[in-house]
Protein backbone atom coordinates (compact mmCIF):
# COMPACT_ATOMS: atom_id res chain seq x y z
CA UNK A 1 0.00 0.00 0.00
CA UNK A 2 2.02 2.78 1.48
CA UNK A 3 5.03 1.03 -0.62
CA UNK A 4 3.50 0.87 -3.52
CA UNK A 5 1.79 4.32 -3.61
CA UNK A 6 -1.13 2.83 -2.46
CA UNK A 7 -0.81 -0.14 -4.76
CA UNK A 8 -4.76 -1.86 -4.75
CA UNK A 9 -3.60 -0.05 -0.95
CA UNK A 10 -6.51 0.79 1.32
CA UNK A 11 -6.81 4.09 0.33
CA UNK A 12 -6.38 3.92 -3.42
CA UNK A 13 -9.64 3.83 -5.13
CA UNK A 14 -8.76 3.50 -8.53
CA UNK A 15 -5.28 3.03 -9.05
CA UNK A 16 -1.89 1.13 -9.13
CA UNK A 17 0.70 2.92 -9.44
CA UNK A 18 4.43 1.52 -9.30
CA UNK A 19 5.15 -1.77 -10.50
CA UNK A 20 5.34 -5.01 -8.06
CA UNK A 21 8.96 -6.40 -8.43
CA UNK A 22 9.94 -9.80 -8.23
CA UNK A 23 7.04 -11.20 -9.76
CA UNK A 24 8.26 -13.01 -13.67
CA UNK A 25 10.52 -11.86 -15.96
CA UNK A 26 10.46 -13.97 -18.74
CA UNK A 27 13.18 -14.40 -21.26
CA UNK A 28 13.08 -14.29 -24.82
CA UNK A 29 12.89 -17.39 -26.45
CA UNK A 30 16.70 -18.55 -28.07
CA UNK A 31 17.20 -18.03 -31.93
CA UNK A 32 17.74 -21.03 -34.31
CA UNK A 33 21.31 -21.97 -34.27
CA UNK A 34 20.57 -23.15 -38.14
CA UNK A 35 18.05 -20.22 -39.47
CA UNK A 36 18.16 -21.71 -42.60
CA UNK A 37 16.07 -24.93 -41.60
CA UNK A 38 12.65 -24.15 -40.29
CA UNK A 39 11.55 -26.02 -37.24
CA UNK A 40 8.03 -27.86 -37.53
CA UNK A 41 5.65 -25.29 -36.49
CA UNK A 42 4.64 -27.19 -33.11
CA UNK A 43 8.08 -26.56 -32.18
CA UNK A 44 8.68 -23.19 -33.01
CA UNK A 45 5.13 -22.46 -31.06
CA UNK A 46 6.66 -24.67 -28.12
CA UNK A 47 10.09 -22.21 -28.23
CA UNK A 48 7.35 -18.84 -28.58
CA UNK A 49 5.75 -19.54 -25.05
CA UNK A 50 7.23 -18.07 -22.09
CA UNK A 51 7.80 -20.37 -19.32
CA UNK A 52 6.53 -20.21 -15.97
CA UNK A 53 8.51 -18.68 -13.56
CA UNK A 54 7.67 -21.36 -10.62
CA UNK A 55 7.03 -19.84 -6.86
CA UNK A 56 6.99 -20.91 -3.94
CA UNK A 57 4.25 -20.67 -0.83
CA UNK A 58 7.25 -19.87 1.24
CA UNK A 59 6.78 -16.18 -0.21
CA UNK A 60 3.38 -15.68 2.43
CA UNK A 61 4.45 -18.05 4.89
CA UNK A 62 3.37 -16.82 8.62
CA UNK A 63 -0.26 -15.93 10.02
CA UNK A 64 -2.35 -12.76 8.12
CA UNK A 65 -5.44 -11.10 9.03
CA UNK A 66 -8.08 -9.48 6.38
CA UNK A 67 -8.02 -5.70 6.11
CA UNK A 68 -11.61 -5.73 5.71
CA UNK A 69 -12.07 -6.76 9.07
CA UNK A 70 -10.88 -3.44 10.56
CA UNK A 71 -13.29 -1.50 8.26
CA UNK A 72 -15.88 -0.62 10.45
CA UNK A 73 -13.74 0.31 13.65
CA UNK A 74 -14.60 3.84 14.96
CA UNK A 75 -11.12 4.59 14.79
CA UNK A 76 -10.99 4.58 11.02
CA UNK A 77 -13.88 7.26 11.19
CA UNK A 78 -11.87 10.72 10.80
CA UNK A 79 -9.38 8.51 7.94
CA UNK A 80 -12.38 7.61 5.61
CA UNK A 81 -13.04 11.03 5.85
CA UNK A 82 -9.64 12.30 4.85
CA UNK A 83 -9.51 9.66 2.11
CA UNK A 84 -12.91 10.55 0.71
CA UNK A 85 -11.85 14.09 0.40
CA UNK A 86 -8.67 13.23 -2.14
CA UNK A 87 -10.99 11.43 -3.55
CA UNK A 88 -13.88 13.82 -4.31
CA UNK A 89 -16.59 11.10 -3.04
CA UNK A 90 -18.66 11.27 0.51
CA UNK A 91 -16.90 9.43 3.52
CA UNK A 92 -19.59 6.58 3.28
CA UNK A 93 -19.46 6.27 -0.42
CA UNK A 94 -15.63 6.03 0.02
CA UNK A 95 -16.36 3.39 2.57
CA UNK A 96 -18.73 1.46 0.57
CA UNK A 97 -16.72 1.49 -2.48
CA UNK A 98 -13.37 -0.07 -0.46
CA UNK A 99 -15.41 -2.78 1.70
CA UNK A 100 -16.80 -3.95 -1.97
CA UNK A 101 -13.36 -4.24 -3.05
CA UNK A 102 -11.62 -6.02 -0.31
CA UNK A 103 -14.67 -8.59 0.97
CA UNK A 104 -14.30 -12.03 1.73
CA UNK A 105 -15.53 -15.20 3.05
CA UNK A 106 -12.64 -15.54 5.65
CA UNK A 107 -10.64 -13.36 7.76
CA UNK A 108 -7.64 -15.04 9.03
CA UNK A 109 -4.75 -17.08 6.95
CA UNK A 110 -2.34 -19.21 8.30
CA UNK A 111 0.23 -20.42 5.94
CA UNK A 112 2.94 -23.05 6.53
CA UNK A 113 4.75 -25.16 3.81
CA UNK A 114 2.52 -25.92 0.72
CA UNK A 115 -0.90 -25.67 3.25
CA UNK A 116 -3.38 -22.48 3.64
CA UNK A 117 -5.86 -22.60 6.30
CA UNK A 118 -8.61 -20.48 6.17
CA UNK A 119 -9.94 -18.95 9.34
CA UNK A 120 -12.96 -17.05 10.43
CA UNK A 121 -11.30 -14.97 12.85
CA UNK A 122 -7.86 -13.96 13.67
CA UNK A 123 -5.75 -16.33 13.96
CA UNK A 124 -4.27 -14.84 17.59
CA UNK A 125 -8.06 -14.79 18.55
CA UNK A 126 -7.91 -19.13 18.19
CA UNK A 127 -10.04 -18.33 15.39
CA UNK A 128 -11.58 -21.63 13.76
CA UNK A 129 -10.58 -23.16 10.38
CA UNK A 130 -13.23 -22.75 7.62
CA UNK A 131 -11.09 -24.79 5.65
CA UNK A 132 -7.40 -26.09 5.29
CA UNK A 133 -6.09 -27.66 1.64
CA UNK A 134 -2.75 -28.27 -0.08
CA UNK A 135 -1.99 -26.41 -2.79
CA UNK A 136 0.72 -26.70 -5.91
CA UNK A 137 2.20 -23.87 -7.91
CA UNK A 138 0.16 -23.68 -11.34
CA UNK A 139 1.12 -20.29 -13.93
CA UNK A 140 1.82 -16.82 -13.97
CA UNK A 141 -1.15 -14.60 -15.18
CA UNK A 142 -0.57 -10.81 -16.48
CA UNK A 143 -3.73 -8.39 -16.01
CA UNK A 144 -3.46 -4.56 -16.56
CA UNK A 145 -4.86 -2.12 -14.00
CA UNK A 146 -5.14 1.82 -14.08
CA UNK A 147 -2.15 1.18 -17.00
CA UNK A 148 -0.01 -0.98 -15.48
CA UNK A 149 0.88 -4.30 -15.83
CA UNK A 150 1.03 -6.98 -13.30
CA UNK A 151 1.20 -10.20 -12.54
CA UNK A 152 -0.70 -12.86 -9.90
CA UNK A 153 0.89 -16.20 -8.79
CA UNK A 154 -1.80 -19.05 -9.51
CA UNK A 155 -1.84 -21.90 -7.01
CA UNK A 156 -4.33 -24.74 -7.39
CA UNK A 157 -5.64 -27.37 -4.51
CA UNK A 158 -4.27 -30.11 -4.61
CA UNK A 159 -7.82 -32.19 -3.04
CA UNK A 160 -10.37 -32.50 -5.49
CA UNK A 161 -13.12 -31.59 -2.82
CA UNK A 162 -10.83 -28.18 -1.43
CA UNK A 163 -13.86 -25.31 -0.64
CA UNK A 164 -11.12 -22.91 -2.55
CA UNK A 165 -9.82 -24.81 -5.71
CA UNK A 166 -7.28 -21.67 -7.06
CA UNK A 167 -5.49 -18.97 -5.49
CA UNK A 168 -4.53 -15.95 -6.98
CA UNK A 169 -1.44 -14.07 -5.19
CA UNK A 170 0.80 -11.26 -5.11
CA UNK A 171 3.50 -10.27 -3.93
CA UNK A 172 4.14 -9.11 -0.51
CA UNK A 173 4.78 -5.48 -0.49
CA UNK A 174 4.54 -2.08 1.83
CA UNK A 175 6.99 -3.25 4.10
CA UNK A 176 8.25 0.37 4.70
CA UNK A 177 4.34 1.08 5.94
CA UNK A 178 1.64 -1.42 5.81
CA UNK A 179 2.92 -4.26 4.88
CA UNK A 180 0.26 -6.89 2.70
CA UNK A 181 -0.51 -8.86 -0.13
CA UNK A 182 -3.41 -9.02 -2.49
CA UNK A 183 -5.36 -12.42 -3.61
CA UNK A 184 -8.39 -13.88 -4.93
CA UNK A 185 -9.96 -17.61 -4.43
CA UNK A 186 -12.54 -19.42 -6.51
CA UNK A 187 -12.92 -22.37 -8.89
CA UNK A 188 -12.20 -20.97 -12.03
CA UNK A 189 -9.13 -18.95 -13.74
CA UNK A 190 -11.03 -16.99 -16.07
CA UNK A 191 -13.65 -16.01 -13.72
CA UNK A 192 -11.59 -14.70 -11.83
CA UNK A 193 -9.61 -12.89 -13.73
CA UNK A 194 -12.96 -10.94 -15.25
CA UNK A 195 -13.30 -9.68 -11.85
CA UNK A 196 -11.27 -6.43 -12.15
CA UNK A 197 -11.84 -4.60 -8.89
CA UNK A 198 -11.94 -7.16 -6.53
CA UNK A 199 -8.63 -7.53 -4.48
CA UNK A 200 -9.13 -8.78 -0.83
CA UNK A 201 -5.92 -7.93 1.42
CA UNK A 202 -3.90 -9.32 4.24
CA UNK A 203 -1.84 -7.89 6.99
CA UNK A 204 0.47 -9.02 9.13
CA UNK A 205 -1.23 -9.59 12.68
CA UNK A 206 1.14 -7.23 14.47
CA UNK A 207 -0.04 -4.10 12.06
CA UNK A 208 -0.77 -0.91 14.12
CA UNK A 209 -3.98 1.05 13.91
CA UNK A 210 -2.22 4.02 13.08
CA UNK A 211 -0.38 2.06 9.80
CA UNK A 212 -4.30 1.34 8.59
CA UNK A 213 -5.39 4.96 9.36
CA UNK A 214 -2.63 6.33 7.41
CA UNK A 215 -3.48 4.30 4.60
CA UNK A 216 -7.19 4.51 4.44
CA UNK A 217 -6.91 8.40 4.64
CA UNK A 218 -3.75 8.27 1.97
Amino acid sequence: MTGLKKVLGIGAAFALAVALGGCAGHSEPKKAEQPAQKAPAAQVQKKAEAPAQKVSLDKWAGEWNGIHKYLDKPELKQSFEQGAKKKNMTPEAFKKDLMERRKCEFNGLRIKGNTVEFLDGFPKDNAKTISKATYEFSENKKFSYGGHTYEWDIFKAKESNAKYPILFLMPIHGEEGLMHFHMRYGSSIDDMMKQERWFPAFIKPDSTMSQIQGEIAG
